[in-house]
């Protein structure tokens, strides 16, 4: 922690001198969005061969930011979000809470640092810098504390490469802030145009160093995750056609942990496959995943195929199955989606695997 305290200082020094003498009227640029939700939730069995109550739902969510351009080369921005400060994957609110005023914390708050030949560095709390083309491997709503850094080559008028390097804390509400987890992650992508069409590939490392094996006080003892992650997306620009494949690996040796189930110490692998199809305002897409329990790290992955977990976190691994989803763009900064999952576990403790089965209908502003 020591080390990575001076690193952030040092670089803040070093920015600072480069800096200071390119003084330029400051730019404010506020932003925002809002979502109304209603949701049902059905064939939810529990491992016990119990079954979960059928669950329909209202919700919403707000977020508010603003980004602040000091200079030329400086930023700093922030963001709050309404939701659970608690659950790190959902800004969602459920309606029916006897007009309650609602839960509001901190998104997002850095500072981010440029130079001409596109070289950024930015420290604080932000969006995960790691491209992706769906949230299996991270949920975009995870925004992690720490200091990221990257650049984007130009190889010619046709092809780029960006690498991107990170390093987290990761909090856990029983230990204090010296003793926290960590994450360290890398990426190079490489997008580059084929004919009248797109090719996207990128290929990672989420390493993570002593994570509690969930992010509350039910933790009991601590994980090390090293997740390889290959994505690959092709784009039909002309037929609006998009394929997409994703591949996650954890590399991390789970033999011999007393504290993880004999069933699931080789269960590392996940992967996803997508096809997207654009027609005028509408878009078709299908999801095909198959996740295992240790192929992601589950508390940071989306939470929108399961309602397994509590109201602090979602268990988004250990499940295969199927999001069919249609999307309709009512104007540029409006749009409705109807999604539909069908999920079924893969391995158990229990008597059952856990199942489920969720339709989603959401309106979605922003400005």
């Amino acid at each position: 922690m020591k080390r990575f305290l001076q690193l952030i200082l040092f670089i803040l020094l070093i920015a600072s001198n480069i800096y200071a003498q390119k003084k330029e009227e400051g730019k404010l640029n506020l932003y925002g969005d809002f979502r109304f939700r209603t949701e049902l939730d059905r064939n939810s069995n529990k491992t016990n061969g119990t079954k979960r109550d059928n669950r329909d739902r209202l919700r919403y969510r707000l977020r508010l930011g603003f980004k602040y351009k000091l200079t030329n080369y400086i930023e700093f921005g922030g963001r709050i979000r309404s939701g659970n400060p608690l659950n790190q994957q959902s800004p969602h609110v459920t309606l029916g809470k006897e007009f309650r005023s609602g839960d509001f914390s901190i998104d997002k708050a850095y500072i981010k640092m440029s130079d001409k030949k596109g070289y950024w560095v930015w420290v604080g709390k932000n969006s995960m810098p790691l491209w992706k083309q769906n949230e299996f491997l991270w949920d975009d709503d995870v925004n992690p504390e720490g200091i990221a850094l990257g650049k984007h080559f130009k190889l010619n008028k046709r092809a780029n490469i960006t690498p991107v390097f990170g390093y987290f804390i990761i909090g856990n509400s029983d230990k204090k802030f010296k003793d926290n987890s960590t994450l360290t992650i890398a990426q190079l992508k490489f997008d580059g145009d084929i004919g009248e069409n797109n090719l996207t590939v990128s290929s990672g490392l989420i390493s993570g160093n002593s994570i509690p094996n969930s992010p509350d006080k039910t933790s009991s003892y601590l994980l090390n995750y090293n997740i390889l992650a290959t994505n690959i997306q092709f784009n039909f620009k002309k037929t609006g056609l998009v394929l997409g494949v994703d591949y996650f690996e954890n590399i991390s040796d789970y033999n011999g942990n007393g504290n993880i189930d004999t069933i699931f110490r080789d269960q590392t692998t996940g992967y996803v496959t997508s096809l997207l199809y654009g027609i005028k305002k509408f878009q078709f897409g299908y999801y095909y995943a198959h996740i295992e329990k240790y192929a992601v790290i589950d508390y940071f992955a989306q939470d929108d195929w399961v309602r397994w977990g509590n109201s602090n976190y979602t268990r988004s691994s250990n499940f295969s199955g199927q999001e069919f989803r249609i999307k309709y763009k009512i104007s540029k900064q409006f749009n409705t989606i109807l999604r539909a999952y069908f999920v079924k576990g893969l391995k158990t403790t229990g008597t059952n695997l856990e199942t489920g089965t969720r339709i989603r209908l959401d309106f979605n502003i922003k400005f």
